[in-house]
């Protein structure tokens, strides 16, 4: 007669019953996560959005100094103006993204 070793044995039990051990511990995490889903996944996005709209605005305030600076070199009034307009465009999208907590709350 073959002796079957205990890791067979768990083998075995693992293999017949996976499903329902996967559905109870699906279970107590879908429970458990339910208290504090909601509040949570506001507080990401909400962070989420803060963290990027900053970002974005940082992009726009470099584009700005790129442009302003490129309007120096070429002694051009025109661009120098829409270079500062530029800067000025994204330091108020970055002052908004950090007041956007108060949005937020």
């Amino acid at each position: 007669m073959k002796r079957i070793s205990v890791k067979e044995n768990l083998g075995n039990f693992m293999n017949r019953h996976a499903t329902i051990a996967a559905l109870c511990a699906l279970s107590v995490l879908m429970i458990a996560g339910q208290v504090f889903a909601a509040d949570a996944l506001w507080n990401t996005i909400a962070t989420l959005i803060q963290t990027w709209v900053t970002r974005l605005g940082g992009v726009v305030m470099f584009v700005g100094g790129v442009m302003f600076g490129l309007g120096w070199k070429n002694d051009d009034a025109d661009g120098k103006t829409r270079g500062i307009n530029t800067i000025i465009a994204g330091a108020i999208v970055v002052a908004v993204a950090g007041l956007s907590s108060q949005f937020f709350a």
